[in-house]
Order: structure tokens, then C-alpha cells, then sequence
């Protein structure tokens, strides 16, 4: 007996170590899978949950890696580690004030006695991404005597001089990490820019050329250098350019813009009009994307206020608002599902529910809800199935193992039952609905015991 925990702890430490080198390996999918498995030993370990969220985060799955992050942000709230890369993703999401209250475990202490140097980095570049610039700079000015010969130091530099418009020192950044690197093509790119801006064209080809041969799918690589080429009167070499970049104009529509320039250029108006014509319709839906998104951004934060205030019917309205405005918006469909839900109103939240499973099939918190959903309407074999989704990545979520505690009631499985109260129970002490489910189950197994 004594020798037990010994043997099971190296057993799942194993799957933790296994989950990282598959992310090392660049296996991000099965990587994630290995740590949900270790999720399952350890549900209150915030490891897997943070490796989760940097490897799905990797995959470009960043609302699902913001999700694995929060979880691992609430197991270990002050590990600084955690609440950067939190920050970081916050930042891809364009989601600004929730990545600046990431960061606010820096405020008290300097960050550089908090982070491991390899992680300083990384905070520059989350500064510069939120245009904390001279935050940025000054975490840069700390790692480049510790990573003198990083070409990530010179990059972001330089980046960091572009915002602050001090061009020649940003060129002078750009070359110095090109010489640490040659393979930094994203310093090319941004060199080849500023070569552009200052009308060094014969340069700016030069150093874009590589760009492109060293990855020759970027559609910003290929559109920049057939601008340069444009502007050089390479006309049928620009046009080359842009038409192996054409495949991304849809969401880089500055493509069909420039396309239609160069066959113009060349007297052939009909298809320049008709590029250009692409070029309008693509960005009039973008700008209505971004209307749509500006107009709910609006809506669902109202609503929240109205939330922590109190005033759920006010709330409410703001959230139909904002699903009215772009109904492919998860949250508010999120925060309608889980009203409703709350109010027994089960007809009402299940329109919601299937929108959101529509957006992310995949998100915890709608599988969670789906789950109480059908336990509300008895069916508890689709209960089962939703929550046993939630159960592979959340097995230290309270909420989550008396809810299945509940369907397995409802199931007639007794045993699996108790086994997930007393879980909830162990997972939230201090729950006394928890608590008391699991004394009626008991009783029930223990007549003796009334």
C-alpha cells in the first residue's frame, strides 16, 4: 500500500511528459489527447491545462486555448508564467482589456523577478501587440544583454521602432536579426517594407525575393514584393506575384485592389474593372463584418454591466441585441442559453444551444449546458454524451461531476452516481447542495442510516 501513490505518480507523470514532447514534436492534436489523460489522474493539476492552451493555442485554436488557460489561471492563480500566455492569447483575440488584466500580476513586482529570462521575450511581444510600447522596449532592453546573439531581440526592436517611428533604427534592427538568422523570413518581410517606404526599390526586391523563396505561398510575402515589382514597371513579374497570392484575397482583398492596378497597367481595363470591382464587394462585407462585430462588442458588454449589477431582464435584452446583430456571435448565445437554462426555460435556451454548438462544437461550456439541457428534459443518454465530452478535459470541474451524478440518478446506475457526488463533494467542500445530494444517494444505499 505504501508503495502505490509511488507507482502511479511516475505512471502519470509519464503521460504529462508524453503530451509535451508530441507538442515539442509539433503533434499538437495528440498532444492535447495526452494531456486530457493526465487531466483524468491529476483534474486539479494546472499543467496539462496550461500545456492544453499553449498547444491549442499553436493550432490556432485560440478560444479553445483561452478556455484550457482560464482553467489553468484558477488552479494556480499566481503563477506568472500562466498569466502571460493567458495574455498572449487574450491579445490574438483582439480581447485588449482582458489581456492587461492578465498582466496585472506584474503591477506589484518587477517582471523580470517573477518570469524565468526565457519568458521576458514573449512579454515584449504581448506589450507591443496591446501598444504598451515603452513596456515593450524596456523588457527588450533586459533581454538583449542575455540573448545577445537572439535574432527575436532585433526583430522585435525593430517592430518596436516602427511604432515608435524611428525608422533608421528599425532598418538597423531588421539587418542585425537577418545576421543572427538568415532564416527569420518575417525580418526580411518587415525589412523589404521599410525598404519600400523609403523608396529603395532595387533593395527592397532583393530582400522580399528571398521572403519568397524561402516560403512561397505567403500571400503577404507575394503581395508585397509584386507591389514593389509594380512600382519598378515589372509589370507581368508583379502580376506573377499576385496572381499565386490571389487564393487569400478573400480575406486579404488588397490583393484583387492591386491586381486590378497592374492589368490596368498593362491596357487590359476590363479586367482591371473587374478586379477592382472584387476588391469593393470584399471589403463592403468586411466592413459590415466589423460593423456587426463593433455593434455586439457593444451590446454584450452593456449586458455584462447590467449582469454584475443585478439587472438580469435589462441584460437579457442586450444579449438578444447583440445575437440580432450578428448571430454568429457565440457569447451572447452563451450567456441567453445559460438565462434560460437558469429559469427552467428550456424551450427558450435551446435555439441558443444549437447556434452555439453550430460556432464550436467543441467548447466546454456548451457542451456543459447541452448536458443540462437534456437532463432537463430526461433524456439523460444525450445528457451523458455531453457531459462525458466535458468530463475528458474538465475532470476537476465540480459542477461538471455532480451534474453527472444527477444523470446517472437518472439513469438508474447508482454506483457511478455516488462515485461522481462524492467527487463533487471532494472537488467543493464547502458546497452544501453537493453535499447533500450525495447524503440522500447514501441514505438511499443505507436504509439503516435514516
Amino acid at each position: 500500500m505504501c508503495r502505490a501513490p509511488q507507482t502511479k505518480a511516475p505512471r502519470a507523470e509519464d503521460q504529462l511528459n508524453e503530451g509535451t514532447q508530441l507538442f515539442e514534436k509539433g503533434r499538437l492534436k495528440e498532444a492535447v489527447a495526452a494531456f486530457d489523460r493526465f487531466k483524468q489522474t491529476a483534474p486539479q493539476d494546472p499543467r496539462p491545462y496550461f500545456y492544453s492552451g499553449m498547444a491549442l493555442a499553436e493550432a490556432g485554436e485560440l478560444n479553445r486555448a483561452a478556455s484550457e488557460l482560464q482553467e489553468a489561471v484558477r488552479l494556480s492563480p499566481d503563477q506568472p508564467e500562466y498569466r502571460l500566455y493567458q495574455a498572449n492569447v487574450f491579445a490574438q483575440l483582439k480581447q485588449k482589456d482582458a489581456a492587461l488584466g492578465a498582466l496585472g500580476i506584474f503591477a506589484k513586482q518587477d517582471e523580470a523577478e517573477q518570469l524565468p529570462a526565457s519568458w521576458l521575450l514573449l512579454l515584449a511581444e504581448v506589450y507591443l501587440r496591446l501598444d504598451k510600447i515603452d513596456d515593450s522596449l524596456r523588457i527588450l532592453d533586459l533581454c538583449g544583454p542575455r540573448y545577445p546573439n537572439d535574432p527575436r531581440v532585433y526583430f522585435d526592436r525593430g517592430k518596436v521602432y516602427v511604432a515608435l517611428g524611428r525608422l533608421d533604427l528599425a532598418l538597423e534592427s531588421f539587418r542585425k536579426s537577418i545576421e543572427k538568422s538568415s532564416d527569420n523570413l518575417a525580418a526580411y518581410f518587415e525589412l523589404g517594407k521599410l525598404l519600400y517606404q523609403r523608396n529603395e526599390l532595387a533593395a527592397a526586391k532583393e530582400v522580399l525575393l528571398e521572403a519568397v523563396k524561402r516560403d512561397r505561398t505567403n500571400p503577404e510575402y507575394l503581395y508585397k514584393l509584386g507591389v514593389v515589382c509594380l512600382a519598378r514597371d515589372e509589370v507581368e513579374e508583379a502580376v506573377e506575384y499576385f496572381k499565386r497570392a490571389e487564393p487569400s484575397a478573400s480575406d486579404f482583398p488588397e490583393i484583387y485592389f492591386a491586381l486590378g492596378r497592374a492589368y490596368r497597367h498593362k491596357g487590359d481595363r476590363t479586367l482591371g474593372d473587374e478586379y477592382r470591382k472584387k476588391f469593393q464587394e470584399t471589403k463592403l462585407a468586411q466592413r459590415q463584418k466589423d460593423d456587426r462585430n463593433r455593434v455586439a462588442d457593444r451590446f454584450v458588454a452593456q449586458g455584462e454591466r447590467q449582469l454584475d449589477q443585478g439587472h438580469s431582464a435589462e441584460a437579457r435584452a442586450l444579449f438578444e441585441q447583440a445575437v440580432q446583430a450578428d448571430p454568429r456571435r457565440w457569447d451572447p448565445h452563451g450567456y441567453l442559453a445559460e438565462m434560460f437554462l437558469s429559469s427552467g426555460d428550456l424551450e427558450h435556451a435551446y435555439p441558443h444551444l444549437v447556434k452555439m454548438e453550430e460556432i464550436d462544437p467543441d467548447s466546454v461550456v456548451g457542451n456543459f449546458l447541452m448536458a443540462k439541457y437534456w437532463y432537463g428534459r430526461k433524456d439523460f443518454e444525450r445528457a451523458l454524451g455531453y457531459a462525458e465530452k466535458v468530463e475528458s478535459s474538465r475532470p476537476g470541474n465540480s459542477e461538471l461531476r455532480n451534474l453527472l451524478g444527477d444523470i446517472y440518478q437518472g439513469l438508474g446506475q447508482k454506483e457511478k452516481a455516488l462515485r461522481e457526488y462524492q467527487a463533487a463533494v471532494r472537488l467543493a467542500p464547502d458546497r452544501a447542495d453537493f453535499r447533500e445530494n450525495l447524503k440522500k444517494l447514501e441514505m438511499v444505499g443505507n436504509p439503516q442510516r435514516h
